[in-house]
């Protein structure tokens, strides 16, 4: 994800000689700094490159920390959810290249696009990641996307946040379709909830509680979403799933947040889909071999209590109506309901647990995460 990914450019990867980056940003670093009340410790060098260079840069970095195994995973995932028919990767590259500046914690440079330009907000936008990345370090964010999906957004998140109070950049409507939607809500999220977070830290505690936030990074987008839990720093439940079902075995799984579900109803325009995803306690999805060469994916979700569970039910349920329109329901006991066609889906809710599974062979891996959980 453009941002959440970490694009991390190395100066490995070709950058100009230190000799040829401009020597800095002047006025735009002095207003950064004012409008953040971040005071520069060291000065921002500057690379203009030009815009096939910065584009490849660019995509070299995104690959290198959201490499294509990892691509690939999530475009089956995203299929699964009824996201997109094809692969995701084409999207991944495209998003990026709408990028014209760019500060790599990395090799702690500022990379401006030569044509077109970076506007005065997005450099300053950077410049204050820069900023955020002297006092703070930015370096722990590299690679965390690949161990923890939802900590990476939650982490990404604050800093842009952070940096958004000072740019005055904010999130544009969602236009396009579901995957465009979703996943410009994911690349985003510094621009939405990041900076709403950022804004009500400083107003009630002020820079000191929101360099808090940039000192030790929310842990979950629970934390990133809802203020009154940033300081309890509650963990996630634990959300397991088996590695065998049968014939069929765990590929791969990861974290599923709460910005996750939220972003997964809003993607399909389903209504109080943040209500919907409050009460999120846990989450994880993953993607099983059923054993016949094709795939499953399975999403396992805890809520705080069962009225929680039961408001994400409803809500999932408008979701499945609008994804999958095709689909058969049938009973499929000890299953909620199973639905018969392309996608084959079944869902299933217990207690505080709810679960979700698609793709031939669905319901017997639907029941074993119901009895897991």
């Amino acid at each position: 994800m453009a941002k959440i990914v970490a694009v991390v450019i190395c100066l490995t990867l070709g950058l100009p000689p230190s000799g040829s980056a401009t020597s800095g940003t002047g006025s735009l670093l002095r207003s950064a700094a004012k409008l953040s009340g971040l005071a520069p410790r060291r000065a921002v060098p500057t690379a203009k490159l030009s815009r096939r260079r910065y584009d490849s840069l660019l995509a070299r970095s995104l690959a290198r920390d959201y490499p294509q195994s990892l691509r690939q995973v999530d475009a089956r995932l995203y299929a699964r959810l009824g996201l997109i028919n094809g692969g995701v990767q084409l999207h991944v590259v495209t998003r990026s290249k709408t990028s014209r500046a760019w500060y790599d914690p990395v090799g702690r440079r500022l990379l401006l696009r030569r044509t077109p330009m970076a506007g005065r907000a997005s450099v300053i936008h950077e410049l204050v990641r820069a900023l955020v990345d002297q006092h703070y370090g930015l370096r722990r964010i590299s690679g965390l996307r690949a161990r923890d999906r939802d900590r990476a957004i939650a982490a990404q998140a604050i800093v842009d946040g952070t940096a958004a109070l000072a740019s005055g950049l904010r999130a544009q409507a969602l236009r396009g379709s579901p995957l465009d939607r979703f996943l410009e809500l994911e690349y985003t999220a510094g621009l939405g909830p990041g900076r709403a977070l950022a804004s009500e830290l400083r107003y009630l505690g002020g820079r000191a509680a929101l360099g808090s936030a940039l000192r030790t990074f929310p842990q979950t987008t629970e934390q990133l979403l809802h203020v009154d839990k940033f300081p309890e720093r509650e963990p996630a439940l634990t959300v397991r799933l088996p590695s065998q079902v049968g014939v069929a075995t765990l590929r791969t799984a990861e974290s599923f947040g709460e910005l996750d579900a939220r972003n997964l109803l809003r993607a399909f325009r389903i209504s109080n889909a943040a209500v919907a995803a409050a009460g999120w306690g846990g989450g994880r999805i993953g993607l099983y071999d059923n054993g016949h060469g094709d795939d499953v994916a399975a999403l396992a979700l805890r809520w705080d209590t069962p009225e929680d569970a039961a408001e994400w039910r409803d809500a999932f349920s408008a979701y499945l109506a609008t994804a999958f329109p095709g689909e058969v329901a049938r009973d499929c006991p000890p299953l909620d309901r199973c639905w018969s066609g392309p996608a084959d889906l079944a869902v299933g809710m217990f207690g505080e647990t709810a679960v979700f599974a698609a793709g031939p062979g669905s319901d017997a891996i639907a029941a074993a995460l119901l009895v897991q959980g």
